[in-house]
């Protein structure tokens, strides 16, 4: 059973599909992780600071068969650009096996594809609990610059 899973796994695209310099894609090695030890099965997730530059961020969590998230692309593209220096924008791609970012579902609490974090300047990652519309991202970015 497993060589057959394996062998669907293998033939799925699962590349990133973040190419360019202005989303960066991070891998599992970028992350603190932390057990939280007040709530059982529970993390306190930390992207490593040298990623920040002291700004805050959004972290696209996706997977690459998820059309919404490939749909979503340009736009998360265009906001990297337009909010560059000011406002990061960081994706994760959970089917990234070489980065063993499927690690990241159970610590990041990932359900849905695409999710979204909100990244702290200190490197806290929390949730992002706006409506994901292109206006109200953007209205959550200029009021976290």
């Amino acid at each position: 059973m497993n060589i057959i899973y394996n062998n669907i796994i293998n033939n799925i695209k699962m590349d990133n599909i973040y190419k360019g310099e202005s989303v960066r894609e991070l891998v599992k090695k970028d992350f603190i992780i932390k057990k939280n030890k007040l709530k059982l099965n529970t993390y306190n997730v930390f992207l490593n600071k040298k990623f920040t530059e002291g700004n805050n961020g959004i972290l696209v969590i996706y997977a690459p068969w998820c059309e919404s998230c490939v749909l979503s692309k340009n736009m998360w593209e265009n906001f990297a650009r337009l909010f560059k220096y000011k406002f990061k924008i960081y994706a994760l791609n959970t089917y990234n096996f070489d980065g063993m970012n499927q690690d990241m579902t159970l610590p990041l609490d990932i359900h849905v594809y695409p999710d979204y974090r909100f990244v702290k300047k200190s490197g806290e990652i929390v949730d992002y609990k706006g409506k994901k519309t292109d206006a109200d991202i953007v209205k959550f970015i200029v009021k976290k610059i």
